[in-house]
């Protein structure tokens, strides 16, 4: 193991500048682009074998991957953002995406993940039925659910909640809430 670590360090000693300087040419955030590098390098070093090291080309194709594959999860996110103002109803054409950050934090776990999904994943309601474990037809009346919890936030943007307490969907309210208010949502 100490063989294996030791010249993995020396890779790692000889190329991370370099995979550090292709990465920051290519990402505006110098903080995203140090966390990129150290994800090409644990890459690196969970497929290291010390008979076929890997050389800057290999690095750097890694690199690029984890690059691209941010700006897609960015560009997801954006237009997750754009898909969830269109659907909020808002007559506010100056809807402000730090509205709906705002708002998605307020909600519960359970129905930003199911928004998530949908818009941010592009999952379609029997792909999110087995993800999180229900009929699609509940995953349909969950994201409903979600949908409006969104939509109350985001009609009094001025209002912020009283407490910092996710808001839960109205069947949860309904049977008194606790767990099992959850659980049967």
């Amino acid at each position: 193991m100490n063989d294996r670590r030791g010249a993995f360090e020396a890779l790692f000693a000889e190329h991370h500048a370099a995979v550090l300087r292709y990465v920051e040419r290519r990402v505006d955030d110098r903080e995203q682009a140090r966390e990129l590098t150290m994800d090409c390098f644990e890459i690196a070093w969970r497929r290291y074998d010390r008979a076929a090291p890997f050389r800057r080309p290999w690095l750097l194709q890694t690199a690029r991957n984890l690059v691209g594959d941010s700006y897609r999860r960015r560009d997801r996110e954006r237009e997750g953002m754009r898909t969830l103002a269109a659907a909020s109803d808002r007559p506010d054409t100056t809807f402000q995406n730090v509205d709906l950050r705002l708002a998605l934090r307020h909600l519960s776990a359970a129905d930003r993940e199911i928004l998530e999904l949908f818009y941010w994943d592009g999952m379609t309601a029997p792909e999110i039925a087995q993800i999180v474990g229900c009929r699609t037809s509940a995953a349909w009346k969950r994201l409903s659910r979600a949908r409006d919890a969104l939509r109350l936030l985001l009609e009094e943007p001025c209002r912020p909640p009283t407490s910092s307490a996710p808001i839960r969907s109205a069947t949860a309210r309904q049977m008194g809430g606790g767990a099992m208010g959850y659980v049967m949502d």
